[in-house]
């Protein structure tokens, strides 16, 4: 407003639309006159705000703001209004120019200008001095002359764009001053600073989900991301902006005061550095919030952050006491609370503590008074002429403090006067004969009885002798046709040599062992082939010849005698163990009521064998008892060149082939047997099976057991970490978490076991498999516990099998070393009451058994057609690692399963060959690999020794075989045997592409580019 003399106010107009306020200019003299008004666009406050359009070179710019602006702690308190000169100073300033707007900070905003005011009163020329550079060519200029006070004014525009403000390197900002210049002389405005406006796309703190329970604080943390001017933050829940309280204090100063200081109705408040706090968490509060950071240049929303509030669950209150489960004697009450108060939600916690309360009762039990039993017979007449009968107090007795019967218990009278006259004239001789006449009748009854029974007795017997002699006869007529048979032009006659016959007797025992444990499982055949096809589904039926065969029927005889041999080898070593079957580790299981079995079972107790057999040439094979986890590589080249050898893989399963071991040790995995021993071998075969240890650093001392002659004798061979250097025909051992790779080139039986390491006592443990079965009758559950590989657990359930059991559940429970016994509790989760046995610490871990067996008879009652027993196994001093298994029985079904024997034994054999590529049961795809040229090749390039060290060495390394490289270091061609093994352990598809990494890994080109060109680069 611009006054007159008289006082009148005269409107001058908005100067600068949302920049400066209209002003006042007081005592301008007579002179009124309304300048203009000039809009140079829409400003809000003191910055330039221009619409924001999403075009291309918009975006470009935001991209370049990313990389090409760090942001710099800026003082904003700069960014004041511009200065409007009053109309006073208009009129009476003198001669020197006045300044009606100065310009103020700004910002280019994607790709539009700066846009910097200025305007100046008894001003000749007005113009930008940006950065001391004077700009007149890209500036706008007018000027006009009031008319009410004659006063010249002249205005300047300035667009500043991206590019100056980018080019611009100077030690400070990008700065304009404004310099208005008349006659007498110049003068220079505040000067402003331009800047380029950008916000980065990556916060710096992006909010993270959590959970937080229900009542307590929670805060969701943002930092924004760099961005100039400083960005605004605020919060979205579930994409809907988030009213909060506004703080200033610090988040960190204010986690302990915001629960007290916040309301119910809102509960959340922000901070001053835009962190969203949560004083009181509920329900309600879940969702997902997004942090918002927004200035003029972008607007960028952080990923949601998930916040759930659970619920921990809390108990009701405790229901009544039920009735006592007995009308009198001891009984139970229970009684119950659920965890519904609150429910738990959103995976809270359970309710901690049992839901059930089981408390024992004893109600009285009613007296009960006797009462009598009815009068026996008469009984004869005595020599007094007298005769008696009697009763009890039975029917029922009389209990808990009933009343007794009353009255007598005998009734004697006297006989009638003609029986007494009897007795009187010749009484004791017609007694004495009437007794005599009835004990004859009785005897001669019984003999009769007895004389018919024996009768039938030996007509069974002899009818049961013929039987199986005509058996055993007839299993003679038949056999598997020689393998090496002659053709009749060959006239040549073999001779063996007296070494080569002591080999041989011990492969035929071992062979007939395996036969009768496999002849009650197996099916045999009645024909011979005289062409040369290999025996490949078929069990042994290839029989020792007269000169060194045994006769079944005192097989098993012949084995529980067996003891120490006279030969110097048992005498003298120290590593030497028998499997004496009655020896006294077992003899405390030989009265064990609960592990003894009835007669009838002992029949089927034969835990029989698994095995497979295949002729091998030089092409090699691979032998695969899939159903126990067994497995024999005969690699190509092991096997002379133009010979063929019968070869078999079995598993033993009868318990008097296993070792009994010293105190201490424990058998670890299955007596797998392969053979025949003493053959002629080139390379060293890979027999793969299962143990049960549980491998830490240090915590097991393993040792290979060997039985090299199908007896009681068994001997250390390798101790795992111990392996002596450069002994010829010296076994290795390669062992994964569960699986044994033994690389030897005796074939014969093995075992591995362990006992406890020095260097860490007490913490060797063994996986044990506790199987639980039901027996035929529905009446006894049955418990096993077994190691923990596949070929104990199949060898149980077969003779489960045999015995009409059916399998319920079965789980795996950590066994140590130390003493300590396994407890075993059945309890009934309707009654309550438990039933607890415990079997010794040797029992489990010296056991020369395939399983221990514990039994827990099952009361039926009347009405009862579901049972549900839960039963628990741990070891004694770590409960906390018990074993749960839920039975639950339902006796209105029979098993289905009893009574059916299974013939049927899935086992592969793969050989390789034109004319050996058959399998029995099922086949597995390129069991080799590598060609013998590939193999070659290979072993051209990593034989070598390498400077870098990226020859063998590092290839065992690489593929995890590098137990004990010395053993390869005395081969001709470490790196074929360490690709032997490698293919053994590895059958899966990938296995190819695995190597083909790795020996681009090793640096090793040349052998990478040999194994792709000669498998293609699919592989």
């Amino acid at each position: 407003m611009v006054g007159n003399g008289s006082g009148e106010d005269l409107l001058i107009g908005e100067v600068i639309e949302g920049v400066a306020s209209v002003s006042s200019v007081d005592e301008v003299g007579d002179f009124g006159v309304q300048l203009p008004e000039i809009n140079f666009g829409d400003r809000i406050g003191n910055l330039q705000i221009w619409e924001l359009e999403n075009t291309k070179e918009e975006e470009e710019a935001d991209d370049e703001d990313e990389e090409n602006y760090p942001v710099d702690d800026y003082d904003y308190g700069d960014y004041e209004a511009a200065t409007i000169t009053s109309d006073t100073d208009l009129i009476a300033g003198g001669s020197l120019p006045i300044f009606l707007a100065e310009p103020v900070n700004t910002f280019v905003v994607k790709g539009k200008p700066a846009i910097l005011h200025c305007r100046a009163a008894h001003a000749l020329q007005v113009y930008f001095l940006c950065n001391g550079d004077r700009i007149e060519q890209r500036s706008q200029q007018q000027d006009f002359v009031d008319p009410r006070t004659g006063t010249r004014v002249v205005e300047v525009e300035l667009n500043v764009t991206r590019n100056e403000v980018e080019e611009y390197f100077g030690r400070e900002r990008f700065k304009c001053e404004c310099v208005a210049w008349s006659a007498p002389g110049q003068i220079r405005g505040r000067p402003a600073t331009v800047e380029v406006a950008y916000l980065k796309k990556h916060f710096l703190s992006p909010p993270y989900s959590l959970s937080v329970e229900a009542g307590r604080n929670a805060e969701l943390r943002c930092t924004p991301p760099l961005g100039v001017p400083q960005p605004k933050v605020y919060w979205l829940k579930n994409g809907s902006p988030l009213e909060t309280i506004t703080s200033s204090t610090p988040a960190s100063s204010m986690a302990d005061s915001i629960p007290n200081e916040v309301s119910s109705s809102n509960s959340f408040l922000r901070t001053g550095d835009g962190h969203l706090i949560l004083g009181e968490a509920e329900l309600r509060h879940q969702g997902n919030y997004s942090c918002v950071a927004e200035n003029i240049a972008a607007r960028r929303v952080s990923e949601p952050a998930v916040l759930t509030v659970y619920v921990n669950g809390g108990w009701s209150s405790w229901s009544g006491w039920s009735d006592c489960s007995t009308r009198c004697g001891r009984g139970v009450q229970k009684r119950t609370r659920t965890c519904t108060n609150p429910v738990p939600i959103n995976g809270g916690q359970s309710c901690p503590g049992p839901g059930t309360q089981r408390v024992e009762c004893n109600p009285p039990c009613p007296a009960v008074d006797g009462r009598w039993s009815s009068w026996s017979s008469w009984s004869a007449c005595g020599p007094d002429c007298s005769r008696a009968r009697r009763r009890s107090c039975n029917d029922p007795p009389a209990s808990n403090g009933g009343r007794p019967c009353q009255g007598k218990d005998v009734i004697v009278e006297s006989c009638s006067m003609d029986r007494c006259n009897a007795l009187g004239q010749d009484g004791p001789r017609v007694f004495k004969e009437a007794t005599h006449g009835i004990d004859h009748r009785n005897i001669l009854a019984l003999w009769i009885t007895l004389s018919l029974a024996a009768i039938v007795l030996a007509l069974t017997t002899i009818f049961f002798v013929r039987l199986m002699r005509r058996k055993e006869r007839m299993e003679a007529l038949y056999g598997v046709a020689r393998l090496d048979f002659r053709r009749p032009g060959d006239l040549a006659k073999s001779v063996v040599s007296k070494n080569d016959r002591s080999v041989l007797s011990v492969d035929r025992r071992l062979e007939q062992v395996i036969d009768e444990s496999n002849a009650a499982r197996m099916p045999r055949s009645c024909s011979e082939h005289h062409y040369d096809v290999p025996q490949l589904s078929l069990p042994s039926t290839t029989r020792p010849s007269p000169s060194s065969s045994v006769a079944r029927s005192s097989c098993r005889n012949s084995q529980r005698g067996r003891g120490l041999s006279d030969n110097e080898e048992s005498r003298s070593s120290r590593s030497t163990c028998q499997a004496n079957q009655e020896s006294t580790n077992e003899e405390d299981d030989e009265h064990d009521e609960d592990e003894r079995l009835g007669e009838d079972d002992r029949s089927h107790e034969d835990s029989g064998a698994f095995i497979v057999r295949a002729v091998v040439d030089e092409q090699g094979a691979l032998l695969v008892v899939p159903e126990v986890g067994v497995s024999m590589s005969i690699p190509e080249g092991a096997i002379p060149r133009g010979r063929r050898h019968s070869l078999h893989l079995a598993v033993l399963g009868d318990d008097s082939l296993r070792p009994g071991l010293p105190p201490g040790l424990t058998l670890l995995s299955a007596v797998v047997a392969c053979g025949p021993s003493g053959i002629d071998l080139v390379k060293p075969v890979i027999l793969q099976f299962e143990h049960c240890a549980e491998l830490r650093t240090g915590n097991w001392e393993l040792s290979l057991c060997s039985n090299l002659t199908a007896t009681s004798i068994w001997r250390k061979v390798l101790t795992l970490g111990g392996e002596p250097i450069n002994l010829p025909g010296q076994p290795f051992a390669q062992l994964d978490h569960s699986g044994v790779f033994l690389v030897t080139e005796t074939p014969s039986v093995y075992a591995v076991a362990g006992e406890n390491s020095v260097v860490a006592p007490g913490l060797a443990v063994k996986r044990i498999c506790v199987a639980v079965f039901l027996s035929r009758e529905r009446d006894h559950i049955r418990c096993h516990l077994m190691d923990d590989t596949k070929a104990a657990f199949k060898l149980i359930v077969e003779q489960e099998r045999r015995l009409g059991g059916s399998r319920i559940d079965y789980g795996v429970l950590g066994f140590r070393a130390g003493g300590s016994p396994l407890r075993i509790d059945l309890e009934d989760r309707e009654s309550g009451f438990v039933e607890r046995q415990e079997i010794a610490h040797r029992r489990i871990w010296c056991s020369t058994r395939t399983s221990v067996r514990r039994s827990f008879r099952i009361e039926k009652t009347v009405g009862e057609l579901r049972l549900s027993f839960e039963l628990r196994a741990c070891q004694c001093g770590f409960e906390e690692q018990a074993l749960f298994l839920r039975i639950d029985l339902d006796l209105m079904k029979r098993n289905s399963s009893s009574g059916k024997r299974t013939t049927k034994t899935e086992s592969s054999i793969i050989l390789r060959g034109k004319n050996s590529s058959r399998t029995t049961e099922s086949v597995i795809p390129r069991p080799f690999r590598f060609s013998k040229t590939l193999r070659k090749q290979l072993c051209q390039c990593l034989d070598p020794p390498s400077a870098r060290g990226n020859d063998w060495r590092m290839l065992a390394q690489r593929l995890q075989v590098d137990r004990y490289v010395d053993y390869f270091a005395t081969k001709a061609s470490p790196t074929e045997h360490i690709l032997d093994l490698w293919e053994a352990k590895h059958q899966e598809a990938t296995a190819l592409a695995d190597l083909l990494n790795h020996l681009r890994l090793m640096g090793r080109v040349d052998a990478a580019n040999v194994l792709e060109s000669r498998l293609g680069p699919w592989i």
